[in-house]
């Protein structure tokens, strides 16, 4: 690989001894490596001889500008086949340490309403991000995983790409690997072969673990006593108040009363969007069973 012309590598030096650099900024010994970008992906060899494969798949399909458009199945398998025939990478031998798995949306209202109103995911409150290269999104960290939810349209535009509609971006992103072990994923072909539309239920289920207040509640249609609980449900202070003083049972009951409320006096956003998830991720992962039997030949 690092005789690829495709691949032009560099490394640290030091400029008094001409060694490779094998200290890093915070004064710990790291093994010496060369690093390689192509389409958005980054190319790393150790001197052990390991390499380490990095970057987005999506992002690669697109010159690795953007991962803001559609990402079907077909488009995987041709970049999977591309990095096999440039670079001689195999999916059995590429064995995963994180991984990220998202579809991205046309949602009903604008995207920055539904990022204000995730509050929590399961007990975690979200807090937004914003940097230069990923823009502004909101995230959950758990210990294995992290829920990140984006305005795509706002990150396009930010880097100069026109974008003609709203764009919401829902991802998981596995940074331990024992869940994703447990479905005997381990490489990038058993990825392939547990199928990537086997993942529709567990992005479905993460976005409903979302505490989401929905700003379509009609006021004027709620009880006395609705308007009062309401108000306190609006705000996201009230919930991480109940978590912080160990109120389980009386964040989980009025949870679920918000949820009464939601479903009885408002249009049910939050279900509408896993609704249009729902459609999307089938509509990418077409005729699945075929085009993973062609891969494996």
């Amino acid at each position: 690989m690092e005789g690829n012309p495709l691949l032009d590598f560099y490394t640290s030096v030091n400029t008094t001894t001409g060694e490779l650099e094998a200290i890093n900024r915070n004064g710990h010994k790291v093994t010496p490596s060369k690093i390689a970008l192509y389409r958005g992906l980054e190319f790393k060899i150790y001197e052990t001889g390991t390499i380490i494969i990095s970057g987005s798949l999506h992002k690669y399909w697109n010159g690795g500008e953007h991962n803001y458009n559609d990402f079907n199945i077909i488009a995987v398998m041709c970049v999977l086949n591309d990095l096999k025939t440039k670079f001689g990478i195999d999916p059995e031998q590429c064995v995963l340490k994180c991984l990220e798995i998202g579809v991205n949306i046309t949602p009903p209202i604008e995207t920055n309403s539904i990022l204000d109103n995730c509050f929590l995911h399961k007990t975690k409150p979200f807090e937004y991000q914003k940097n230069s290269f990923e823009g502004k999104y909101k995230q959950v960290q758990h210990a294995q995983y992290i829920i990140k939810i984006y305005n795509k349209t706002l990150h396009c535009l930010s880097k100069g790409i026109k974008v003609e509609t709203e764009i919401m971006r829902f991802e998981i992103k596995y940074t331990k690997m024992q869940k994703l072990n447990r479905l005997g994923i381990f490489t990038l072909q058993d990825l392939m072969n547990y199928g990537l539309h086997n993942f529709k239920e567990e992005l479905l289920r993460e976005w409903h673990n979302v505490l989401y207040y929905d700003d379509s509640i009609q006021q004027n249609t709620l009880a006395a006593n609705e308007e009062k609980v309401i108000l306190k449900y609006s705000n996201p202070n009230y919930w991480t108040g109940l978590l912080k003083n160990k109120q389980i049972k009386n964040f989980r009951y009025h949870k679920n009363q918000l949820k009464k409320i939601t479903y009885k006096k408002s249009i049910n956003i939050q279900s509408l969007i896993s609704e249009v998830m729902s459609k999307k991720i089938d509509e990418l992962n077409k005729n699945p069973i075929q085009i993973y039997n062609i891969f494996k030949r």
